[in-house]
């Protein structure tokens, strides 16, 4: 059960996002901006409902966001881990923007750590450094379960370097996905979500050497996500 608070909190250029799927009616024509305590999220609000579900089920110790943006999704993910009562889950956001109205609304916060860095080189093919690995796999390793977003400027490499990683039962997600093009352009676009930058081909070597299944597929497909689960 979703809190009604979160709901009502989120806007869509001003609009109830849901009033007769306001934002799912926008994407054929003037896309709505979802937006979540003032923070623009570039995401389907509809994220709320799968998420939920997910964290009520893997309960993660930690979810770990490559890619802030303003922050939105941030305070959607603690909203929901206090949905489910896991006050003591810890979000460690990155970006290599400073999220500065972001870090304004989380000065006191315990269970969100925000840093402002680039963790992966410059192709993208490995991580920027030793530091930089030595600190997210200690964290993707840590005790308890792990929830890895994958939303920065190039999610199949964040894909493919961090499923490495998992332990068994992590999860680790992708946003702007789609199976393929010509899915994309049948079922997706105009419907559900309006971008695609990760596919299938992209990950397939990793889904395979890594042991991973896809978990609440169908959920997250319908707001342009990818979940899978380390076995």
């Amino acid at each position: 059960m979703i809190n009604i608070n979160l709901r009502e909190e989120l806007s869509c250029s001003g609009k109830n996002c849901f009033d007769n799927n306001f934002f799912i009616n926008s994407l054929s024509g003037d896309i709505a901006h979802l937006s979540y305590k003032g923070l623009s999220t570039e995401q389907n609000p509809n994220i709320i409902y799968p998420f939920n579900t997910l964290i009520a089920n893997a309960k993660p110790s930690r979810i770990i966001e490559i890619g802030t943006f303003y922050g939105g999704l941030t305070l959607i993910l603690r909203a929901l881990l206090h949905n489910n009562m896991l006050y003591s889950s810890q979000i460690f956001t990155y970006d290599i923007n400073c999220p500065a109205h972001l870090l304004s609304l989380i000065n006191d916060s315990s269970n969100i750590k925000s840093y402002t860095k680039n963790l992966f080189s410059e192709s993208y093919s490995d991580f920027a450094n030793e530091e930089s690995k030595k600190e997210i796999v200690s964290l993707i390793q840590n005790d308890g379960p792990t929830i890895i977003l994958c939303d920065g400027g190039c999610k199949k490499c964040e894909f493919n370097i961090l499923s490495a990683y998992l332990k068994p039962n992590d999860i680790i997600m992708a946003h702007d996905y789609c199976p393929n093009r010509n899915y994309f352009e049948d079922n997706m676009k105009g419907k559900q979500w309006n971008w695609c930058e990760i596919e299938d081909n992209d990950i397939n070597n990793s889904i395979t050497t890594n042991n991973l299944t896809k978990f609440m597929y169908e959920d997250f497909l319908s707001v342009g996500w990818l979940c899978m689960k380390k076995s």
